[in-house]
């Protein structure tokens, strides 16, 4: 898994710092990365590369959720994290409920992508 296992695991554990911190919007952030390192050391290590963040989705979708090798609530986790993660960046919306949700997610993906 490489780069992308060494990032998720330290984007995970940033993440629940920033939340435990009250730094709600450093949380989502972090723990938005945490889910797309994790997720795309799964696509790498079946031989494929995202163009995008928006195509790891996809590919998520198809060859890892499709194929059910994980849960479909892994993609609406993503998904919803990718969204959040978007409007605490740029449009510095976020609250603790948001915070909270992305970095718990954060760490159930990064588990069962783990085992």
């Amino acid at each position: 898994m490489g780069k992308n296992f060494v990032k998720c695991q330290s984007d995970l554990l940033a993440a629940e710092h920033s939340f435990a911190g009250h730094n709600e919007k450093w949380a989502i952030i972090q723990g938005y990365y945490s889910m797309f390192h994790s997720l795309r050391s799964m696509i790498f290590s079946r031989g494929y590369r995202e163009k995008c963040h928006r195509c790891l989705k996809y590919a998520v979708e198809a060859l890892l959720i499709d194929s059910g090798c994980l849960g479909p609530e892994v993609l609406e986790q993503f998904s919803y994290a990718m969204d959040v993660r978007e409007g605490a960046d740029y449009g510095n919306v976020y609250d603790t409920a948001i915070a909270r949700i992305v970095v718990t997610s954060a760490r159930n993906i990064y588990e069962q992508v783990m085992q």
